[in-house]
This record gives C-alpha cells, structure tokens and sequence, in this order.
C-alpha cells in the first residue's frame, strides 16, 4: 500500500491578503518559504520515493525546497492544481460580495453542481485529484509518495475518501505546509476502497519557526 505524504504550499502573498487564489500563479512569501523549510527538516530522515507537486509556481517551490533532502526531481502534476475560481481570483471575499453576490451565494449553496464564473465545481476537483492519486497509487505500489499541492484538493481527497456530505467539503482546516498522511493501494476508486488516513492538518513542525 503507498504512503501518501500531502502538504499544502507555503504562504503566498494572496494568502496574506485573504485573497481567493485558485490556478493563479502566486508567489511565496519569505514566510512561505520558512515554512517549507520548517517541512523540509522534518521530512529529511522519511524515505521519499516520489515527489509530486501541483504546476503553480508556489507548490512547485515548496516542492523543490523540500526536495533537496532527497534528491528527488519534482514531478509537475496539474490535476492537483487548487479549484478554479475563474472571474473570482484575485478578488477578497468582500470585494466579490459587491460584484458578485448573487452568483457567489447560488455557487456557495451548491459548489458541486455549480461554478464561479469562468471556474470548476467541486464535483470536477474532486473527480481530477482522485484520478491523480489513483494512478499515482498503481504506478508506485508500496511507495512513499510526497505531493504538494492546495488546500481544496486535499479536502477533496479526505471527502471523497470519507464519502462525506457535501456540506462537510470546507469543514477540514488544511494550513500551509500542513502535513496530512494517507495510506492507499490505488486498486478501487478511493470511495470504494480500503484506504486509510493517518494524519490531518498536523503543523507540529511549525512550532520551531
């Protein structure tokens, strides 16, 4: 069964500001990059057999931080990249509550049959993370498999693995650089399998920052 080592990106500049992010390509703070560092030094003794990374040029750095520990070239892996939140990105909450609340509110009361304008819905994050981490699974059975990516596709793949309740999608705290462990043999869907999760939203390592 491979070992699922996931962890979001670093804080970025977007995080700061509390703005949605989604596939916009935004930087890492310095914060960001300590805090990968922090993950770095605490996954330096793990044996690592694989590291994927979301494409955007923060999980990509966090990634390759992380990376250099082990040796291991990041491989890029757009399935993984966060929800589109088309027209949204970029935009703070309050700000898109002037423009958009009425798209926003029908988007919030049903985010997995509906979209942001110009996005995805949950239903087809979900779907692209699962394919990611079933395939991932069968091609390094038994592996230790880092992977960098969102908060929205962890989430994605505790729901999914769960079965839970849509309404239970944004109830996961997932902080950057946190480090979320599952164990997955990638031989049924993850809905339907014997998977486990051993770890969620752990920052122990963040505490010597």
């Amino acid at each position: 069964m491979a070992r699922f080592f996931l962890t979001r990106h670093g804080e970025t500049v977007w995080n700061r500001e509390r703005k949605y992010q989604g596939q916009s390509d935004v930087p890492l703070t310095d914060e960001g990059r300590i805090q990968a560092k922090s993950l770095s030094e605490r996954l330096k003794d793990e044996k690592i057999d694989v590291i994927y990374a979301s494409d955007l040029g923060r999980t990509m750095e966090t990634a390759e931080i992380i990376a250099e520990h082990h040796g291991r070239k990041v491989v890029p892996a757009p399935l993984m990249r966060e929800l589109n939140f088309g027209i949204w990105e970029g935009m703070t909450y309050d700000e898109i509550m002037q423009k958009w609340a009425k798209e926003y509110n029908k988007w919030q009361d049903d985010p997995f049959n509906e979209k942001p304008p110009k996005g995805e819905t949950l239903s087809e994050l979900c779907e692209r993370v699962s394919k990611f981490f079933m395939k991932a699974a069968q091609d390094h059975p038994d592996g230790r498999i880092l992977v960098v990516s969102h908060a929205g596709p962890i989430r994605a793949i505790l729901s999914v693995l769960l079965n839970l309740k849509q309404d239970f999608f944004w109830k996961f705290k997932i902080s950057n650089t946190s480090l979320t462990i599952i164990e997955y043999d990638g031989l049924k869907q993850l809905s339907e399998s014997d998977a486990f999760i051993v770890m969620v939203n752990d920052t122990y390592h963040l505490k010597f920052i």
